[in-house]
C-alpha cells in the first residue's frame, strides 16, 4: 500500500492535466483507459495499441460514447454504484467507474479495458484513488480553451466528427482558436517499433523541440500526429532528421493547412504517401507532402493504369538494373530529390561521391537523361516512385 501511495504521489506531481493523469494510471495497471464527460465526449484516453475490440476501437475513432452503449452500461452500472465489471459491450471485460462530484452527481465515467491486468487485481483502494483524482480534475475542467479541450478538438477533427461545419465553427469560437496562424500537420510512424520507451522518448523530444509552436498531439492508427502553428525551420528539420535517422523512424509534414476543417483528409493523404515512401525508399527522414502531391491521384489507380504513367527512359533504367545488377535507378532518384547534391547523394547511398559521379555519367550516356530540365526531372521522380510502388504491390512488373 505504501508503494501505491508513493506511485500515485509521483503521478500527481508529474501530471499537468487529465491526459498525464490517465497515462500515469496506465503505467500502474497496464490496461487501456478512457474518460468521458457528462456529454459522452472522450476527454482523455491512453490506448497505445488498437485491440481486437470493435467497441473500443470505434469509440476512439468516433471521439464520443454512443448513446446506445451508454444505455447498455447503465443496465449494469446504476448511478448509485461506484463501479462495476461490465461484460455486455463485447467479448472483453471492462471495469467502469462512475465519476461523481461532492454531491454524488455523475460528471462522467472511466472505462478500463481488461487486457494485461485482471480487473480483480486492481485493488479497491486504487479504484477509489482513480475515481477521486479523475473526478476532481474533470470537475475543475472548464473546457474553455485549455490543453485538454484543444486535444479533444484536435482528435475530433482527425476523426471527422464535425459532419456539420457550423458545429466546427462554433467549437473554433469557443476555443478562441487563432485562425490567423499557419498550421501544419506532422505524422510520425510508430507502427513498426512501438513501445513505451520509444513513445516517451519521442513525446519528450517533440515537446522540447517544438515547445513554442506545438498546439496539440494525439495518437491515431499507430501514428503520433502533431499540429504545429508555424512552418518548421531548417535547424529544426535537421534536428528531426538526426533524431529519425538515429532511431529508424519515418515522418512527414503537410503543406500549410488552408482550412482546419479538412485535417482528416490531410492526415489520410499523409499516411498514404508515408506508407509508399516507407515501403519503397526506406529513407529515415522528414518527408514533405508538398514534394509528393502529384502521386496522390496516381496511388488510387490500379497497377495496369499506373504503368501508363511511367516514363520510357525510367523503364529502361529499371530493366537495365534488373539485367546488369546495377543501382542506377536508386542513384538517379536520390540525386534528383537531394537537389542534385553529390555529397548528399553519396551520403544517403553510402558510397563515395566519385561512384555517384560515375553512375550519373553512365545514366546520361546510356539513357539520354538530362539532369538540367526541371520539368523532366519531376516526371522522372514521379515515374521512379510509381516503379517503387509497383515493385512493392506485385512480385514482378513488366514496364
Amino acid at each position: 500500500m505504501e508503494n501505491l501511495y508513493k506511485d500515485i504521489f509521483n503521478i500527481i506531481i508529474k501530471s499537468k492535466g487529465l491526459n498525464d493523469l490517465i497515462k500515469g494510471f496506465y503505467y500502474l495497471i497496464n490496461n487501456p483507459i478512457m474518460v468521458f464527460n457528462r456529454d459522452f465526449q472522450l476527454v482523455a484516453y491512453i490506448s497505445p495499441f488498437l485491440f481486437e475490440d470493435e467497441t473500443w476501437n470505434y469509440t476512439i475513432k468516433n471521439g464520443y460514447l454512443k448513446i446506445d452503449l451508454y444505455k447498455k452500461i447503465r443496465k449494469d452500472l446504476k448511478e448509485i454504484d461506484d463501479f462495476k465489471i461490465v461484460t455486455s459491450l463485447s467479448s472483453n471485460r471492462r471495469l467502469i467507474i462512475n465519476l461523481k462530484d461532492e454531491n454524488k452527481n455523475i460528471i462522467g465515467i472511466m472505462i478500463i479495458l481488461e487486457i494485461s491486468t485482471k480487473i480483480e487485481d486492481i485493488s479497491l483502494e486504487m479504484i477509489q484513488i482513480f475515481s477521486k483524482l479523475t473526478s476532481k480534475i474533470l470537475l475543475n475542467q472548464k473546457f474553455n480553451g485549455d490543453s485538454i479541450t484543444i486535444n479533444t478538438f484536435f482528435m475530433a477533427l482527425l476523426n471527422n466528427i464535425y459532419k456539420d461545419k457550423q458545429v466546427y465553427l462554433e467549437k473554433i469560437k469557443e476555443l478562441s482558436f487563432d485562425l490567423r496562424k499557419d498550421y501544419y500537420l506532422l505524422v510520425f510512424d510508430f507502427n513498426h517499433q512501438y513501445n513505451d520507451k520509444n513513445r516517451d522518448l519521442t513525446e519528450t523530444y517533440f515537446k522540447n523541440l517544438l515547445s513554442k509552436s506545438l498546439v496539440s498531439f494525439t495518437y491515431k492508427d499507430g501514428y503520433l500526429v502533431l499540429l504545429v502553428s508555424r512552418l518548421i525551420n531548417q535547424v529544426e528539420v535537421n534536428n528531426i532528421n538526426d533524431f529519425i535517422f538515429k532511431h529508424h523512424f519515418y515522418m512527414i509534414i503537410s503543406s500549410k493547412i488552408k482550412d482546419l476543417y479538412s485535417i482528416s483528409t490531410i492526415y489520410k493523404d499523409e499516411v498514404k504517401i508515408l506508407k509508399l515512401l516507407e515501403d519503397s525508399i526506406k529513407d529515415y527522414m522528414l518527408y514533405d507532402l508538398n514534394n509528393y502531391l502529384p502521386l496522390l491521384p496516381l496511388i488510387s489507380l490500379n497497377n495496369e493504369e499506373l504503368l501508363n504513367f511511367v516514363n520510357e527512359n525510367i523503364s529502361e533504367v529499371y530493366h537495365y538494373d534488373l539485367e546488369y545488377k546495377t543501382n542506377f535507378l536508386d542513384t538517379l532518384y536520390i540525386y534528383l530529390v537531394s537537389n542534385k547534391s553529390l555529397i548528399e547523394t553519396s551520403k544517403r547511398l553510402y558510397v563515395h561521391k566519385n561512384t555517384v559521379n560515375y553512375r550519373l555519367d553512365k545514366i546520361k550516356e546510356l539513357f539520354n537523361i538530362d539532369y538540367e530540365d526541371y520539368n523532366q526531372n519531376v516526371v522522372y521522380i514521379t515515374s521512379i516512385l510509381i516503379v517503387y510502388y509497383l515493385k512493392r504491390s506485385i512480385n514482378k512488373i513488366i514496364i
